[in-house]
Parts: C-alpha cells; structure tokens; sequence
C-alpha cells in the first residue's frame, strides 16, 4: 500500500481560509472526547487473514495510533505516524489548545531504500463504526478527511468527503470500495478495510504538487519534504448527528 500513486488535479477545492492551528481548534475542530495516545485500535481494526496488523496492509501493524473513540456511536477513529516502510513514529507532545503534535523527519525516503519521490514519513488513518454491533454501515455515516496544505503553521486544507464508489478493482486483497472525493474528483481511489471500517496511509509527495514549498518565490514551487507544519483532521457522525473529530499536527523537522 506504500506504493500507491494518486492523481490530483490542481484545481481541488481547499479552504480558502489560512487560520492557526490554534484558532482550527477554537473554531469547533475538536470534540469532548480524549485523545490516547500510542495506542493500538480495536481488534475490528486489523485484517483477519493477519492479526496485529490493518485492513490497510501487512507493512502497518496496529501499534502508535491517536485513537479517539465516542462510545456512545461506536465510532473509533485513530492516526499515526510511520516511516515509509519502517517503524511508527510516536506522538511527542500534546500542546495548549490540546492537539497531538507528532515530530516526523524532513527529506526523502532513505531506508529501506532511497526514494527522492516519497517524503521520508506517512501519515496512516483508521475510521471504524463497529464498536457497537448494531452501527449500519460505513454508508449511514458522513466522514471527512482534511489534509493541509500550508508548511506553515496556518492551515490550507484540502477538504474530501467518503464517498461510496462501488467495487474497485485493484491489486490490494481487502479494497472495500470507499473514495475520498474533493467534490466530484476522486483523490484517494482504494481504501482498504470492511464495510465499517476505512482505512489508507499517505504521503505528502502525492500532494506535493498542491503545496507551495516557497511561498517568497514567485509561482507553486512543488513541496520537496523541507521543514514545515502539517495539520490532519478526521471526522465522523451518523448522518445527522454530532461529529467525533481526530485532529493532529505533524511537525517536519530537520
């Protein structure tokens, strides 16, 4: 799963607003539930043909998550770090407004291999409404998935939406036919998991295309792994409902 490629097209709709980290917070991106930290997810979360690890792949145990959960919905989200093909990244320190923040590399893939066209760091999510064996499915639910696009410490986030995309054919064993969708165009294809569970790992390089990693030159000079300041936010309700929002900010540091 590490080596999936996306295609995004540039004209994606982003929030147009640039606020803080901070103000996102203050501005309702968060919920009343607690965050915990380096955790593994519930057992739903992990591919029955090879326990201790995700739906997502084989290369991703279920260790390190950020894992909220709403007891009350049955709803468990969770989100870590990773080096691209190697160990988990644990969360460093949990700031004033009471977001996670996780220190992760700058630069490019290294180990096992060098690869100048991966950032050196994924970022893997788990969404999962089975807690409660009566939830419906992944259907019955909105989901969204923010991912900024600002190095800075403002936010740019490029807003998808989970969206039902029918059988995928693909070469992953467990696709379950979930899309993220920034509204009409597809941005992540071929989430894996089950009818109530979603899950996928990223890289910045799919989206280095969409991020200014110059903002004093003129024009989009594409992101190239430097230091920087990425938020990641998740959220889920039962349609109607209230929302259980995961949000997190991963430092790139040198």
């Amino acid at each position: 799963m590490n080596n999936r490629r996306i295609s995004i097209c540039v004209a994606l709709t982003l929030g147009a607003t640039l606020v803080t980290a901070a103000a996102a917070s203050a501005q309702g991106n968060n919920d009343k539930f607690p965050v915990f930290l380096d955790h593994s997810l519930t057992a739903s979360s992990e591919d029955t043909t090879a326990p201790g690890t995700l739906w997502q792949g084989a290369g991703n145990p279920n260790t390190t998550f950020q894992r909220k959960t709403n007891d009350a919905d049955g709803i468990e989200l969770g989100i870590k770090a990773i080096m691209r093909q190697g160990p988990d990244i644990r969360s460093t320190y949990v700031d004033g407004t009471g977001l996670v923040h996780i220190v992760v590399p700058a630069g490019s893939q290294t180990t096992p291999a060098p690869n100048a066209n991966r950032a050196a760091w994924n970022f893997t999510y788990s969404y999962n409404v089975t807690l409660n064996p009566g939830n419906p499915t992944l259907a019955d639910y909105e989901a969204k998935l923010w991912i900024d696009l600002d190095p800075s410490d403002k936010v740019r986030y490029l807003k998808l939406a989970l969206a039902s995309g029918g059988p995928i054919s693909g070469p992953e064993p467990d696709l379950n036919g979930y899309q993220w969708k920034s509204g009409s165009t597809v941005v992540i294809g071929d989430d894996e998991g089950t009818a109530k569970v979603t899950q996928n790992s990223q890289n910045y390089a799919f989206y280095a295309g969409l991020i200014d990693g110059d903002p004093m030159t003129p024009g989009l000079q594409p992101y190239t792994f430097t230091p920087g300041q990425f938020d990641v936010l998740m959220a889920i309700r039962k349609k109607g409902g209230d929302w259980t929002i995961l949000h997190v900010v991963f430092d790139v540091v040198p």
